[in-house]
């Protein structure tokens, strides 16, 4: 049978007879999503129906559940302040003490969480967002913003004909501005407004043009009568105890338009199974709190880590399948494997190894463009547990081997098709290693896959062409001259212009040095060029700034022309033989990664 809640009574019991079970996936909406919600509400539209799980007594305290976020923040990653103490960015677990201050009978929502969640926020919380670029833990980055309806829109016009949008609603700061065609009322008012009173009085005591209050009344009546229509939300409910029924039965549901992604269904699994017997492990809370401490340990890298990563390794590392999301690789079988690896502490510490190790590497988010290429790596720590001392032989060669796989991988795109086979091939060569990375014999099976691996010349040419200073292999491709330093611990690289960026502005050329329009230009679109960039220390970069480079040149060591691959030819070092130095710079770094790389084949 169908019933149904208006959206206050809802929002009302969101959080104290109405929560979430513990299968439930993350709250995925952005703000759009959320506006758009609200204005299908306006427009009378249908907002689709919902599934709750009904649960008394026993049962309801037994089961797992987490609440609803009512302040929301956009990354799980930001500052350690007092402000956003209350923001959150995963839903919390209701915990024992908690638990008895639950009603005995709970709706758990099966389908329907990012709606109500939508509502939740819109009416009762705020939505805090990053600056863009900006870094996460600093506090002025951040902005939390409450819903407001601008009351003088609708009438049937399009606010926005891209979305077909005909209310404006918009996140905004708290007592945003007024103008002549805007009046914004904070939607969460609504709730306050009592029954009794007239709408429209309550329209006229705003400070809306006279001549705009009966417009303004009117959608300030269709907000409280979409807020407060006993119909809007109908549902169906489900009774059953049996928690595989009600796994199934989630599975099959999509929230909101937004399907159910396949590691959203395994971690749904993986927390139904796991919370059965004695040893009870919270899969959905333990997971996603190990993703956000790997993308908190190294702030700076900005890496954006997800429970996609961590399901994957535990696929990779738990079952002998190839470690796709199939149905047929979500067994019960499979998935006691896996609990028994993620409560090995070498699991999670073979992860952050990895992640510490590439980041010595002076990998970053925008460089490491392949999270998968990090699972072999981490299975092999697991498995083989090496040294990593740079100081000690077999420490420095394992590091070499790692970065060179690493690099290979990801300059050449291995994991951009067909990764679960590359991961399959590593684990197997990597069980089957007496101890070193066994960087030859899997890049043998890959091969065999018909995968490129390697630095031929005509994968160095291809890349030769493509690298630009802002492309994200730049950093990766120039490592490769370093290789053996780059290694090490302590060896941080800036990636630099050997031609100053600046010096190569078509307007310096024109004017400063009456180079021609066409030949600046050339000049300009040159300057990001792989082969005019390099890898300086903190303190080179620091000397260098903005020096021409046949003065800076002059003050370095032979070392340094040698490991950067400077042409000898000191004509070169001319701005007017910009483009000959590049030529023959460029093949010199050909030349050198084919010769540094040639055991490796």
């Amino acid at each position: 049978m169908v019933q149904s809640w208006s959206i206050s009574q809802a929002v009302d019991r969101l959080n104290r007879s109405i929560l979430l079970p513990a299968i439930q996936r993350e709250f995925v909406w952005g703000s759009d999503q959320i506006i758009r919600l609200f204005d299908s509400l306006m427009q009378d539209y249908p907002i689709g129906s919902f599934l709750v799980w009904h649960l008394n007594g026993d049962a309801a305290q037994d089961e797992m559940k987490y609440r609803f976020i009512q302040h929301y923040i956009e990354d799980s990653i930001h500052p350690d302040e007092p402000e956003f103490d209350q923001m959150l960015h995963h839903n919390e677990k209701i915990r024992g003490g908690d638990e008895l201050e639950l009603p005995s009978e709970q709706d758990l929502v099966l389908d329907g969480q990012q709606r109500l969640t939508a509502f939740f926020i819109g009416l009762k919380g705020t939505y805090t967002e990053k600056r863009k670029y900006a870094q996460r833990k600093n506090a002025d980055a951040w902005t939390q913003k409450r819903l407001y309806l601008n009351l003088l829109s609708g009438n049937d016009e399009t606010f926005d004909e891209e979305l077909g949008l005909t209310y404006e609603f918009a996140f905004r700061e708290p007592e945003p501005s007024n103008s002549e065609d805007t009046y914004w009322y904070r939607v969460g008012n609504v709730l306050d407004i009592d029954p009794s009173e007239d709408i429209m009085d309550i329209a006229g005591d705003l400070d809306i043009p006279e001549e705009k209050r009966w417009r303004g009344g009117m959608t300030l009546k269709k907000l409280y009568d979409a807020i407060h229509d006993s119909d809007v939300i109908q549902y169906h409910e489900e009774n059953t105890e049996n928690r595989e029924r009600v796994l199934d039965i989630f599975i099959r549901m999509n929230d909101g338009g937004t399907p159910l992604s396949k590691s959203e269904i395994l971690l749904s699994m993986a927390t139904a199974r796991w919370t059965e017997g004695e040893d009870s492990v919270d899969a959905r809370e333990q997971i996603t709190n190990f993703v956000d401490r790997l993308n908190g340990r190294h702030t700076d890298a900005n890496f954006k880590f997800s429970i996609d990563f961590v399901l994957k390794a535990l696929l990779t590392f738990g079952t002998d399948t190839i470690p796709q999301y199939r149905v047929g690789n979500f067994s019960n079988e499979n998935l006691d494997r896996m609990q028994v690896v993620w409560e090995d502490d070498g699991f999670q510490r073979s992860i952050e190894q990895t992640l510490d190790l590439i980041v010595e590497f002076g990998l970053d988010s925008r460089s490491l463009t392949s999270h998968n290429a990090l699972i072999p790596i981490a299975y092999y720590l697991y498995r083989h547990d090496p040294t990593l001392d740079w100081t000690a032989t077999e420490g420095l060669e394992t590091r070499r081997r790692i970065h060179y796989w690493l690099t290979s991988a990801l300059l050449n795109g291995t994991f951009n098709s067909r990764p679960d086979e590359v991961l399959d091939d590593a684990r197997d060569e990597i069980d089957a290693s007496s101890g070193q990375f066994p960087l030859e014999q899997i890049h043998r099976r890959m091969r065999g896959r018909g995968k490129v691996v390697g630095f031929s010349e005509d994968v160095l040419d291809t890349l030769l062409e493509e690298t630009t200073y802002r492309s994200q292999k730049s950093f990766l491709l120039l490592s490769l001259l370093h290789f053996g330093e780059a290694v090490r611990h302590g060896r941080d690289y800036q990636q630099d212009h050997v031609f100053p960026q600046a010096l190569l502005e078509k307007e310096t050329l024109v004017e400063k040095y009456g180079f021609d329009e066409p030949t600046a230009r050339r000049y300009e679109e040159s300057a990001g060029h792989i082969a005019n960039l390099q890898l300086l220390t903190e303190e080179e970069n620091a000397r260098k700034r903005e020096m021409e480079f046949e003065a800076w040149i002059q003050t370095r060591t032979e070392a340094y022309r040698d490991t950067h691959c400077i042409p000898d030819d000191e004509d070169l070092y001319q701005l007017e033989n910009f483009p000959r130095f590049v030529e023959e710079r460029e093949q010199l770094i050909r030349e050198r990664v084919i010769e540094t790389f040639e055991e490796f084949r």
